[in-house]
């Protein structure tokens, strides 16, 4: 079975691209436009992995992942920050906030899933094989 991943974007260009190419590669897509709604979402529906913008309003991207890592349940759930910060040192701080990975705006169409999976386990993948 395909992953859930739950997109928190305020940008409904960027949420649509990555709900695209997440759709056609056959993932189940939760969307939220802020970041509290995402932080809703992630404790009730449990993805099994996040992409999270940094800079949104009402909670950012670093609110939202230091928030969920403080439940014990999401030490293991992958959270990726995809963001347009791209200055030097940007990176190192949201890994050090407890991100997984850092992407930068805008995304490559052609390898991002392929960037997404590699976090997720290989039974969670889309066209993983029942039980691999």
């Amino acid at each position: 079975m395909p992953a859930r991943i739950l997109v928190i974007e305020d940008d409904e260009f960027s949420r649509e691209l990555v709900r695209y190419l997440l759709d056609r590669q056959g993932y189940a897509v939760l969307e939220a436009a802020d970041g509290r709604a995402g932080l809703d979402l992630a404790l009730n529906a449990h993805p099994d992995l996040v992409l999270c913008d940094l800079q949104m309003p009402v909670l950012n991207g670093y609110e939202v992942v230091q928030r969920l890592r403080s439940n014990p349940l999401w030490q293991v759930v992958p959270v990726i920050a995809v963001t347009a910060f791209s200055m030097p040192g940007d990176r190192d701080i949201a890994l050090a906030a407890g991100f997984d990975n850092y992407l930068t705006k805008p995304i490559t169409p052609e390898i991002f899933v392929q960037q997404i999976t590699a976090f997720l386990p290989p039974g969670l993948r889309a066209g993983s094989p029942p039980g691999a």
